[in-house]
C-alpha cells in the first residue's frame, strides 16, 4: 500500500510505503519521482517504510532503477521506519548512488523532515533553494 505525502516545497516528494508492496504501488513511486524530476532541478525524497513485509512482484522491484539522466536529480533521501530491510536500503542506494541517504526511526519523522529540508537557503528550486519557515512536517498532517 502506499501514501502520497503532501510536503510543503516544491522540490521535495514523499511516499508512505506500508504492507506486501504490489505493482500499482511500484507505479505510484516511479510516477512521483518523474514528475518531480520533469518539474524540478533536483529532488528530495522522504520514503516512510510503515511494516514492509513483501514487494510483488519482486522482480519488478528488484530491478527498480531510473535512467541514467536522472542520476544527479536526487540530492538528499530520507528513509524513516522501524526494521529497515536491508535489501531496501542497498536498493536506495543503488537508485540514488549521487544522493546523501540517511535513515531515521519511525519516532524520528519530524527530525528527517527538517533534515531534508535543510540547507535550503537561496531562492528557488533544488539545492540550495528556500523553504517556507513557517512549515512544518507537523502542519502536513493535519
Amino acid at each position: 500500500m502506499h501514501e502520497i505525502i503532501d510536503l510543503p516545497d516544491a522540490n521535495l516528494a514523499g511516499i508512505t510505503l506500508s504492507d506486501t508492496l504490489t505493482e500499482e504501488d511500484y507505479e505510484a513511486f516511479t510516477s512521483v519521482l518523474e514528475d518531480h524530476f520533469e518539474s524540478n532541478i533536483t529532488t528530495r525524497v522522504m520514503i516512510v517504510m510503515e511494516d514492509v513485509d513483501d514487494w510483488t512482484p519482486e522482480e519488478r522491484w528488484e530491478d527498480l532503477a531510473f535512467d541514467i539522466r536522472h542520476l544527479s536529480d536526487v540530492d538528499k533521501v530520507a528513509i524513516v521506519g522501524d526494521d529497515l530491510w536491508e535489501r531496501w536500503l542497498d536498493k536506495a542506494e543503488v537508485l540514488f548512488p549521487m544522493s546523501t541517504i540517511q535513515t531515521y526511526e519511525a519516532a524520528d519523522q519530524e527530525e528527517a523532515f527538517d533534515w531534508i529540508r535543510g540547507d535550503m537557503d537561496v531562492p528557488g528550486v533544488g539545492p540550495g533553494s528556500s523553504s517556507d519557515p513557517e512549515a512544518s512536517f507537523a502542519d502536513e498532517e493535519e
